[in-house]
C-alpha cells in the first residue's frame, strides 16, 4: 500500500506587505506528490510573480515528467530579470515523492532542507549540479513512514535580527525547534504552523522578512468510510448497507435519516447519547458496528467552523478533544483520517439539483461541499460515491 504524504504551509508576509514573496505549489497525482516552495527576488508583488512563476513552472513540468535540467533551463529563460542584479532570481526548494517511496530533493538557495527519521536530523547526501553560474543541489532517497521533511524560506533564518537576537534564528536552532516538535506526533500543519507563529513573535509582530514553511510528513494510510446524504430512491438502501460493510476504516454517519436507514438496514438500535449535549450541536448517538454517529448539517456547520478557528489561531488542538459530536468529528476526520469515502445520496447530488428541491436538501449540499473543500485543504485524499 503507498504510503500518505501529510502535507502543509504557512507564511506570514513581510511588514506592510499585503503580498507574500513566498509561494508554495502541490501537486498530487497518480505517480507522485510534487511540492515546489519558492522564495522570489526582493518582497511585495514582484516577488510574489517570481515566487508564482517559479513554482507553477517547476511543479508543472515534473508533472508532465519533463527533466530537471529542462526544469532549470525553463525558468532561467523564463524568469523576468531583477534589473539592478540581472538575475532571473528566486530561490526554490522542490520535493517529489513517488508511489515507490523514492523521493528527490533540489535545493536552489533556500535554508537546507530539514530531514527527520527515528528522532534526529538526517544529514542529506547531496549532489551539486550547475544553474546560473551557482550549484544546485539534489538528493535522491527512498522514504519512510515517520519521516518528516521541512523546507523554508529565508525568513525563518532572519526572523529576530537585530531585535531579539543579534544574529538572528539560525538553521542549526530552526532544526532543533522542527526536531522537537516531531517528537510530539503533531500533523504537518501543526508543525508549519508552529515554526511560522515562532518567528512571528521572534520578529516582534512585525517580519522582516516573508517567512514560510513547508512540511511533509510520511504516514500510513488511515480510511474513514462516512454515509451523510440519504438517497431519494428507498430502494437504494440496501446498496447503502453493502456499502458500508465493505467500507474501508473508521464507519461514520452524519444525519438523522442516514442514521435510521443504517439501524434499519443492519437491524440495530439507535441509542442517543446525552452526555455529548453541546449549546452548539445536538448530541451523538451509538449504533453498533458503527464508530461515529452525529446529527447532519448542524454537526457539520460547527466542525467546518472549528477547523478553521484552528487554521487561523483563534483555537488551539484542545478544541479537537471536547466531547460533542463536531469536536469527535472534527478530530476523526482532520487528525486521524488520510483518506475519506463519502457515501453521498442523490438527494444532495449536485447533478440532480433543480429549484423544486428543498431548501433543507440544498443547504445540506453546500455544507458538505463546505467539508470536502476544507478536507482538501487539509490535503486528504475524499473519495464520493453517489447513490
Amino acid at each position: 500500500m503507498p504510503l500518505f504524504m501529510d502535507i502543509a504551509s504557512d507564511s506570514v508576509n513581510k511588514v506592510h506587505e499585503e503580498l507574500c514573496g513566498d509561494n508554495v505549489e502541490v501537486r498530487i497525482n497518480d505517480e507522485s506528490v510534487i511540492v515546489v516552495l519558492a522564495d522570489g527576488l526582493g518582497s511585495g508583488v514582484k516577488a510574489n510573480i517570481l515566487a508564482t512563476l517559479t513554482s507553477t513552472i517547476a511543479a508543472t513540468m515534473l508533472e508532465e515528467k519533463m527533466g530537471i535540467m529542462d526544469v532549470l533551463e525553463t525558468l532561467e529563460a523564463t524568469l523576468p530579470k531583477c534589473s539592478v542584479r540581472k538575475l532571473a532570481y528566486s530561490t526554490f526548494t522542490i520535493v517529489q515523492v513517488f508511489r515507490n517511496r523514492m523521493a528527490y530533493i533540489l535545493e536552489f538557495d533556500n535554508p537546507p532542507l530539514v530531514f527527520i527519521r527515528d528522532g534526529e536530523i538526517i544529514e542529506l547526501d547531496r549532489q551539486a549540479i550547475e544553474f546560473q553560474g551557482k550549484s544546485v543541489y539534489e538528493t535522491s532517497m527512498e522514504i519512510e513512514k515517520g519521516d518528516i521533511m521541512a523546507f523554508f524560506s529565508d525568513g525563518v533564518i532572519h526572523a529576530g535580527i537585530g531585535s531579539i537576537l543579534n544574529f538572528g534564528w539560525q538553521w542549526e536552532e530552526a532544526a532543533d525547534y522542527l526536531l522537537a516538535r516531531s517528537y510530539e506526533n503533531k500533523k504537518a500543519k501543526d508543525i508549519s504552523m508552529s515554526l511560522v507563529d515562532t518567528c512571528y513573535n521572534l520578529y516582534g509582530e512585525e517580519p522582516g522578512d516573508d517567512t514560510t514553511v513547508a512540511v511533509i510528513k510520511v504516514e500510513e494510510r488511515k480510511y474513514v468510510t462516512m454515509f451523510s446524504g440519504p438517497p431519494l430512491d428507498m430502494d437504494k438502501d440496501a446498496e447503502i448497507k453493502r456499502l458500508m460493510e465493505r467500507g474501508r476504516g473508521k464507519k461514520v454517519i452524519c444525519g438523522g435519516t442516514a442514521a435510521n436507514i443504517i439501524a434499519r438496514e443492519f437491524g440495530e438500535e439507535i441509542v442517543v447519547d446525552f452526555k455529548t449535549m453541546s449549546d452548539r450541536v445536538p448530541p451523538i448517538a451509538r449504533i453498533k458496528g458503527i464508530d461515529l454517529v452525529t446529527e447532519g448539517v448542524l454537526t457539520m456547520q460547527e466542525t467546518i467552523r472549528i477547523c478553521d478557528d484552528y487554521i487561523h489561531n483563534r483555537v488551539g488542538r484542545e478544541i479537537f478533544q471536547e466531547n460533542n459530536g463536531a469536536s469527535m468529528l472534527a478530530n476523526l476526520l482532520f487528525n486521524e483520517a488520510t483518506t475519506i469515502d463519502l457515501i453521498m445520496g442523490n438527494s444532495i447530488n449536485p447533478a440532480h439539483q433543480n429549484p423544486d428541491f428543498p431548501e433543507e436538501l440544498t443547504t445540506k449540499w453546500r455544507v458538505t461541499q463546505k467539508l470536502i473543500d476544507m478536507l482538501r485543504y487539509f490535503n486528504k485524499e475524499v473519495n464520493i460515491i453517489y447513490v
